[in-house]
């Protein structure tokens, strides 16, 4: 059909409604496509004819529609397919002159002369509906793009919703230029597309390419927008009853058949524009339907009726997700490897604590706007090995939330995990850039073998060869050096050697014990026991350790073993994480801490400027405690990452290429947490102007990181001092460069080494010979001694036995506080006063060279004095035998020294039998390599050791049940003996000593802090049993005897406090503290005893001897006088005590 062709259907319109007036209709047609749209196809215009048989059409173009117009005036409607808002202006007026209805396919209200109509919804309608949209999903965010409205539809949208960006593209637009340079950089989640499907086709394919319709972004089309290929997950909004038309062209057909269709089946409407106004416009446009693109297919999902929204379907979004989109910023997404788990049974290292650096930063960017306004970072945790990689279990971990890697992670905390994952990447054909924050091995220099590898943490052989330029300025010119035997270790022990010889730095230890095999275990120490024998022949203080964890830990475990201890060593970690990992909480802690510290290490600057103070305070802040130094390299990784993504989006370069992105992170520099993050070309390793001295100490017991100073590799002063180094002493002067040895013996110190085997059976020795006692005490008790005594009421003169009585109580204080905590730090006068009175006799003199065995055989001699005293008295031999004076003798003699030998010597006798047993160090495997803790010149179980060890068994066999027994037997047989003490009381006395001896022998050398506890514990709950328990019969001894502990107590409380401020000069504050304390216990103790227990003893005056002197010198002059004043001094009346 041409387009003058003309055509007139046979059936009139009065035949179908009744009417003498014609259904005619005019089609006006314009040939030039507006926009670069087609025009509409004569398929689908024949189509529409044969749609209306009773309907006579009549076509003309737009030269020649005024003839038309006027050749059939009794047409009704005009249908205008001109597309064109000039060509409708010009039709309208003519329609108007023959009050024909002019129909038009777009909402060209440009003219409004009451008699053109649109067979599609207004533009308010379709407006409307999608601010309806946007207000049912909480969108008030997002970007507009758009090809078909004006700047009134811009400024509507603009003042609903302020957070819409608004952009009006035409065909012919750099579609790439437009998003990459305008749109990708406002970081937008939800895009509203209203273009022609051309438009519409070209953006969502770049922006899909783009990666910003995938999860969490949202998009919506209008009508004609999704007349193309749509993204999966798209809305789409569009007119009811249109929802599976899928072109202009269907549309087209739809729409004037739908329009005509009414006006012919209405018989009762003659005025078409009322008909028109009131079905059209008002109800038909108004209703709306929400398609949703689900697996390629339009599926209804809700309907708009009048501005109403209501949802019917399930709804999916891309990235096939029925999460409805947020109208926030946009996401990227990032991971970072740091956790707690490593694969089968290795060290936990809690990497989450260097990590909080990231998490940190991560906030300080999304809440800021400095870089990354418009976007989000968000971080996916992996926990997939911290420091021990394992191919099967990390490759499990990482493809379980393959998804989640992001366009950049951040490696785990070792060097050996670092390159793990960067294999496994490259097996699983993953590329993504990879930043490590504290991975220092020289193996991953390399941009060749690591090129989506970069770092912040600085290199190993960078630090190593500035370490010898440090440790000569700190004044060391002799050092013991090992090494671990791989790439690394050698590469940084072959700098540290080159630089040693240098710089003149001696390396003591010969170079066949400087390598240390790595992959050894704790088990494996007997592998290197000569490597670290030499290391301690050599007497070197300065160790420097070229290792990694946990080898580093072992080595240092080891030398303990082998009798190293606080002091022997100042540490230089090569490997800038030990100091770090060797506070690692496990069982053997104690001797990495005895042994590694003092330590220091060179590591890169942390918290630089105002950046790095801001992340401390941050991190201080959020999780309440110091800062690891890692946070600050984690720190700089993620700020490194978001550097080059801030650069690439705002130039528009394609940040979702890992190539190009790991090119621009290479370029990337800032300022950061570490000072100046800056990679040198060709590298991974960073151009570093600037590193920190760092030193651990202990602070409470736990080992702690502080800045010694800092070394300028390029400036004039290398090294500038802040806070000296603090050494094993607590002070800040430098040790000797050798070592001198703390053992007078006759091996060499270094071959000396904890002796498991020897303590275990100390322990086992010394628990039984308490438990036994134990029940032996109380068996004794309950067949002999459950008896009580008569309290003393009356006044009586006082004897030697009852002086004896309370001599004892004073002197057991003294013998109590030797088994207590160690208070030399306090007063080292009464320490060894009390180690005297208690045979402590190490803190009095020297006990080698055989001076320990002539203790001992005092002590068998005491023991044996007293075995046969107890005979004579208990086998009533001076009875038995009255012809023998000798038995009278030792009867007598029983008296005088039963109190001294079973009482008073209880504690000294049996500490010293038992240290016979305490061979708990050695210079080899075997028993009879051990050697005697008092006395290192006599080997254990051998010899003179052995013979010994064997008496003392027997001595102890005899001396305690007898004493036990013969504590109150003795003062029932002391006629003049006043003061009773209950046979209870003794019997628990003597546990309390025999338990109080014990733990002195086994805890306190080697658990101080324990056994200092437990010590307090027992003589607090002992001084509260006197208390309640009154063991003497004369209330004053009782209550002195409670008051003297309470002093012991105050004693061990401060000797604890010592202990724990161990490096902190308190002995002047204690001893005060001590001496205040012991002035108050004694002044309440004098003023109660006034209050409350009267004196019951009294003793005789003695004679005035001045009277004798003035006799003698007078030459009997007044002799009567001065013999009548002795007579009356003889006489008076006894004082009381």
């Amino acid at each position: 059909m041409t387009k003058n062709m003309f055509f007139k259907a046979q059936i009139m319109l009065f035949a179908l409604f009744g009417l003498c007036l014609p259904l005619e209709v005019i089609l006006s047609r314009f040939d030039f496509p507006k926009n670069g749209q087609n025009s509409i196809q004569e398929a689908s215009i024949q189509e529409i004819y044969q749609s209306f048989s009773s309907v006579e059409w009549h076509e003309c173009n737009f030269s020649t529609i005024r003839n038309c117009v006027s050749a059939y005036p009794s047409s009704s409607v005009l249908l205008d397919l001109s597309d064109s808002s000039d060509a409708q202006s010009i039709i309208s007026q003519v329609c108007a002159g023959y009050s024909m209805i002019h129909l038009v396919y777009q909402d060209g209200f440009l003219y409004q002369n009451g008699w053109i109509y649109s067979v599609i919804s207004s533009e308010t309608e379709q407006l409307n509906a999608f601010l309806a949209v946007l207000k049912y999903f909480g969108w008030n965010q997002g970007i507009v793009i758009s090809n078909q409205y004006n700047s009134n539809w811009k400024e509507k949208i603009t003042k609903n919703y302020s957070g819409l960006e608004v952009f009006n593209v035409q065909l012919g637009t750099n579609i790439k230029d437009f998003i990459d340079k305008i749109v990708f950089p406002l970081g937008a989640t939800l895009y509203y597309i209203f273009t022609c499907p051309i438009l519409s086709s070209q953006i969502q394919g770049y922006m899909k390419t783009r990666k910003l319709l995938d999860k969490g972004q949202g998009i919506i089309l209008n009508q004609e927008s999704g007349y193309c290929e749509n993204n999966d997950g798209a809305l789409i909004i569009v007119k009811s009853g249109y929802e599976f038309v899928i072109s202009k062209e269907e549309y087209f057909k739809k729409a004037t058949i739908d329009a005509i269709y009414l006006l012919e089946k209405n018989e009762n409407l003659r005025d078409y524009k009322e008909f028109l106004n009131s079905k059209l416009q008002r109800s038909y446009e108004n209703q709306f339907s929400l398609v949703n693109i689900q697996g390629g297919k339009r599926v209804i999902v809700g309907s708009i009726i009048n501005g109403n929204v209501s949802i019917s379907g399930n709804l999916n979004f891309p990235g096939q997700t029925s999460q409805i989109p947020k109208s926030t910023k946009k996401l990227l997404q990032l991971s970072i490897n740091a956790g707690t788990t490593n694969p089968g049974s290795s060290p936990i290292y809690n990497a989450l604590v260097g990590a909080r650096g990231t998490f940190v930063i991560q906030k300080k960017i999304n809440e800021g706007n400095d870089i990354l306004s418009n976007f989000q970072l968000d971080f996916f945790t992996y926990d997939c090995g911290v420091t021990i990689f394992n191919s099967t279990f990390a490759q499990a971990c990482f493809t379980k939330n393959i998804d989640k890697l992001g366009f950049a992670h951040i490696a785990g905390f070792s060097s050996m995990m670092a390159v793990g994952t960067i294999q496994l990447f490259e097996k699983l054909n993953i590329s993504v850039p990879i930043i490590g924050a504290a991975n220092a091995d020289d193996l991953l220099n390399s941009t060749a073998l690591f090129p989506m590898y970069s770092r912040v943490q600085l290199s190993q052989s960078f630090i190593c060869s500035k370490y010898l330029v440090v440790i000569k300025g700190m004044g060391w010119k002799t050092a013991a050096v090992l090494y671990q035997s791989d790439i690394w270790g050698v590469t940084v022990y072959s700098l540290v050697k080159l630089f040693a010889e240098k710089y003149g730095i001696e390396i003591l230890n010969p170079e066949e014990s400087r390598l240390i095999p790595v992959g050894l275990d704790r088990i494996h120490k007997k592998n290197v026991t000569n490597q670290l024998k030499k290391v301690i022949n050599s007497q070197a203080r300065l160790l420097v350790l070229l290792v990694q964890h946990p080898l580093g830990n072992y080595i240092l475990e080891w030398l303990y073993d082998l009798g190293a201890r606080k002091g022997d060593y100042v540490v230089c970690a090569g490997y800038p994480d030990l100091p770090t990992f060797i506070s690692i909480d496990d069982d053997y802690l104690y001797k990495r801490l005895e042994t590694g510290i003092p330590m220091f290490t060179i590591a890169g600057e942390t918290w630089s400027e105002e950046f790095g103070k801001d992340i401390y305070k941050r991190i201080l802040t959020t999780y309440k405690s110091e800062p690891n130094t890692f946070s600050c390299t984690y720190a700089d990784a993620t700020y490194m990452i978001a550097s080059a993504l801030d650069f690439m989006i705002n130039r528009g370069l394609d940040y979702t290429d890992s190539r190009k992105l790991m090119t621009t992170i290479r370029t990337t520099q800032f300022h950061g947490c570490t000072g100046l993050v800056q990679l040198e070309k060709g590298s991974n390793d960073r151009i570093v102007d600037t590193l920190i001295i760092a030193g651990v100490k202990l602070i409470d017991g736990t080992p702690s990181l502080y800045i010694i100073g800092v070394f300028q590799p390029f400036s004039s002063k290398l090294i500038s001092i802040i806070n000296p180094m603090i050494y094993a002493d607590g002070s800040t002067l430098k040790p000797s460069e050798s070592r001198s040895s703390d053992y007078d013996c006759p091996f060499p110190d270094r071959e000396i080494q904890s002796f498991d085997k020897g303590k275990g059976l100390l322990f086992g020795i010394c628990f039984s010979v308490a438990l036994v006692m134990i029940i032996i005490t109380f068996f004794i008790w309950k067949r002999w001694w459950n008896v009580s005594i008569e309290p003393l009421i009356t006044k009586e003169e006082m004897s030697i036995q009852d002086l004896i009585v309370g001599l004892t109580i004073g002197i057991e204080f003294f013998q109590y506080a030797a088994m207590g905590p160690s208070f030399q730090v306090i007063n080292s006068f009464l320490s060894e006063l009390s180690g005297l009175l208690s045979m402590k006799l190490e803190d009095v003199i020297n006990l080698k060279n055989g001076v320990f065995w002539i203790v001992v055989d005092f002590v068998f001699g005491g023991i044996g004095i007293w075995v046969i005293l107890c005979a004579v008295v208990i086998l009533e031999l001076d009875d038995r035998i009255r012809f023998l004076s000798i038995f009278r003798f030792l009867r007598w003699l029983a008296d005088c020294l039963m109190p001294i030998l079973g009482n008073l010597c209880f504690i000294p006798f049996t500490s010293i039998c038992l240290d016979i047993f305490q061979c708990d160090e050695s210079i080899g495997d075997n028993f009879t390599d051990s050697f005697l803790a008092k006395d290192c010149y006599y080997f254990c179980w051998k010899g003179k050791h052995l013979i010994y060890a064997i008496i003392s068994f027997f001595a102890l066999l005899f001396y305690q049940p007898l004493a036990v027994y013969c504590r109150p037997l003795w003062q029932d047989l002391q006629p003049t003996l006043h003061v009773f003490t209950s046979p209870v009381f003794l019997m628990v006395k003597t546990v309390i000593q025999t338990t109080l001896i014990v733990m002195s022998i086994t805890l306190k050398r080697s658990y101080a802090i324990p056994h200092g506890i437990i010590f307090i514990l027992i003589m607090t709950a002992y001084t509260v049993f006197i208390f309640k328990f009154k063991p003497y019969n004369y209330p004053r001894f009782s209550w002195w005897q409670g008051v003297s502990m309470i002093g012991v107590v105050w004693l061990a409380l401060l000797s604890m406090i010592g202990r724990k401020a161990e490096g902190k000069d308190l002995s002047v504050v204690l001893l005060i503290s001590l001496n205040v304390g012991w002035i108050i216990i004694i002044g309440i103790g004098f003023y109660v005893q006034n209050i409350k227990y009267p004196s019951l003893l009294y003793r005789k005056k003695g004679i005035d001897t001045t009277h004798l002197f003035k006799f003698a010198f007078t030459f009997g002059k007044s002799s009567q006088a001065t013999l009548s004043k002795i007579s009356k001094n003889s006489e008076t009346k006894f004082s009381n005590l």
